[in-house]
């Protein structure tokens, strides 16, 4: 019995011991900001960011600084665990290589460039035939997108 206690503490603090990282999503908070533009993270309808394989987290308060700072750090693609964006119908995070973003110039955004986040890619088709014309955008294709067209 005294043998079997001294191992379930051992296996309890060796455990223990092990630091699980958290890749999840990270919430955001009134004094966060955006590492690209340096704005407050007020709209979080809005917001991204992709979490390290360490578990930290690059907060940016509009997709196109969230795909700038992609482009301008490629050194650094091989330490992205995932980058997320915050659904702007269900204002959930949701994995961006698995959604849509839908353009149009008149969609209002934060750095006014004009593309929102849908966790799939039939919630932003549904936006377009409810609200207005707009360009469907997969993950793969946001760098390749004209951030300039707005």
């Amino acid at each position: 019995m005294k043998k079997r206690m001294i191992a379930t503490v051992l296996l309890g603090l060796a455990l223990s011991a092990c630091n699980h990282v958290s890749t999840d999503a990270h919430d955001i908070h009134d004094v966060d900001t955006c590492i690209i533009c340096n704005m407050g993270i007020h709209n979080v309808q809005a917001a991204t960011q992709i979490v390290m394989e360490d578990g930290t987290a690059e907060k940016f308060d509009d997709i196109g600084c969230l795909v700038q700072f992609m482009i301008e750090n490629p050194d650094l693609a091989p330490t992205f665990h995932t980058a997320y964006a915050n659904g702007y119908d269900t204002q959930e995070w949701f994995d961006m290589t698995e959604g849509a973003f839908v353009y149009h110039k008149d969609i209002v955004t934060p750095m006014g460039n004009g593309v929102i986040s849908f966790s799939t890619v039939e919630a932003a088709e549904s936006y377009v035939e409810t609200y207005e014309p707009g360009e469907i955008l997969l993950y793969g294709e946001l760098e390749a997108h004209d951030w300039n067209s707005f």
